[in-house]
């Protein structure tokens, strides 16, 4: 196997100072509509199971050269004889070999069938030097999955004699599709619990990728990256304890000279995430919807929970967001960077059916957003420089005297704003700027 290029993801925990005006599209622009869901792997009925003698795999924690190769072999025969479900036998499996200076091999899964574990199976992977590596690799696959058991990577005890990131539990990449990752643990990689990443031409993606029922904690840099990603589902998941090196997110879409489009982020938990929860600088078409974010008992976030930027479009909506300590941008709970950049998307942002508890919705610099029902409490919303807004339904409850609508050379409508159990009312006519800063 020839090592291929992994995608580097750097994100500055300063962007907020950077941003400055942009040039927005005066229309109204369309509505976002919730994007397509992924394509479940289709492998073949028959199940079969690997023998360890035969294939001379070792379970318990020895011999990782002869494992990894062994179960490499085991699973291609497998599925040439049309087993679509194999299953590896409860054990601790010691994974890695050494392929080059800077790569250290895994497992490869081939397409056309899911590896399945219980919950008492490890893989762990062998202490290794290398600034690379995937515990297992699904490349260039098809119709393949991961169901059960722990993936552990060697963040304890990896020998950093170069510095890396680039190590990852689990990398889906070269344009792979249709991959489903179900009821997996994935902590202690020196990069990613999950690297999605296209590696084909310019534009290009993996396709119809679900993560599910997964714990993915203590990583270095991600819990998951999408660096080219088309109908992703990441749902029920519990992400937490990435901390380590830049970015430390939950979660990063980030797609480099790739396309990352139709992502689905629903029902997880994140918590104790060093640089925020969730960070989408180039996608379009998300959704993140019911998630719970929390900053967690003496965590401070570098970013925030939810963080998007300048030609990304998303729906927002019905998560709950907590904030004890804030971070390096206030305590800012739904935060927009503009970067600079003139909003050319004409897709609308949706903000909707939120709650944020101690923390603000603060979106500047951008256009074409609506923000409506959102329920946010001993915090702000703020609007600053924002051209189109729908400001509609909004409730915010305080105690003392703070701020609470603050609104600055904005244009667009708002309505039914409660502050406090009484209805607010913001001066304005439609598409002229807002004017009042607040200081209730």
């Amino acid at each position: 196997m020839k090592l291929s290029p992994r995608g580097y993801i750097v994100l500055a925990s300063s962007l907020l100072l950077a941003a400055c005006a942009s040039d927005p599209d005066p229309g109204q622009g369309s509505e976002p509509s919730a994007p397509p869901l992924p394509t479940s792997p289709n492998v073949p009925a028959k199940e079969c199971t690997i023998e360890l003698t035969r294939w001379n795999i070792w379970n318990d924690g020895t011999h990782p050269d002869e494992t990894t190769d062994g179960i490499n072999a085991a699973l291609q025969a497998l599925v040439d004889e049309g087993c679509g479900r194999v299953k590896l036998p409860t054990g601790h499996y010691s994974i890695g070999k050494k392929l080059s200076d800077s790569y250290t091999g895994g497992i490869v899964l081939p397409s056309r069938m899911i590896l399945v574990m219980d919950d008492d199976t490890v893989l762990q992977l062998r202490p290794t030097d290398t600034w690379a590596y995937c515990v297992i690799d699904i490349s260039h696959a098809h119709d393949v999955g991961v169901s059960g058991g722990s993936i552990i990577g060697d963040r304890d005890v990896h020998d950093f004699k170069v510095n890396g990131e680039e190590g990852h539990c689990i990398c889906i990449e070269d344009e792979s599709e249709r991959v489903a990752i179900d009821r997996v643990r994935l902590s202690k990689a020196i990069g990613d619990g999950v690297l999605i990443v296209a590696q084909g031409e310019e534009g290009s993606s993996c396709k119809d990728v679900s993560i599910t029922h997964s714990e993915i904690f203590d990583n270095r840099r991600q819990g998951i990256s999408i660096v080219g990603g088309m109908r992703v589902l990441i749902e029920n998941n519990e992400i937490h304890h990435i901390n380590g090196t830049a970015p430390q997110f939950g979660i990063d879409i980030e797609s480099l000279k790739y396309k990352s489009q139709d992502i689905t982020i629903r029902g997880n938990q994140f918590h104790h995430n060093r640089g925020g929860d969730f960070v989408n600088t180039d996608g379009r078409g998300v959704l993140l919807e019911r998630n719970t974010m929390r900053d967690g008992d003496g965590n401070r976030y570098i970013d925030g929970p939810i963080i998007y930027w300048s030609n990304t479009d998303q729906i927002i909506r019905g998560n709950h967001i907590t904030m004890a300590l804030g971070s390096a941008n206030g305590k800012m709970g739904i935060l927009e960077y503009s970067h600079k950049a003139p909003r050319t998307n004409p897709t609308r942002n949706l903000v909707e059916e939120n709650t944020l508890e101690g923390c603000s919705i603060d979106l500047m610099y951008d256009s074409l957003v609506t923000v409506r029902r959102n329920s946010v409490r001993n915090a702000s919303i703020i609007l600053y420089h924002v051209d189109g807004v729908e400001l509609v339904g909004n409730i915010i409850e305080k105690e003392g005297r703070s701020y609470s609508y603050m609104i600055h050379q904005s244009t667009g409508t708002a309505s039914e704003n409660i502050l406090n159990g009484t209805p607010y009312e913001i001066a304005m006519t439609p598409d002229a700027p807002f004017s009042n800063w607040d200081g209730q």
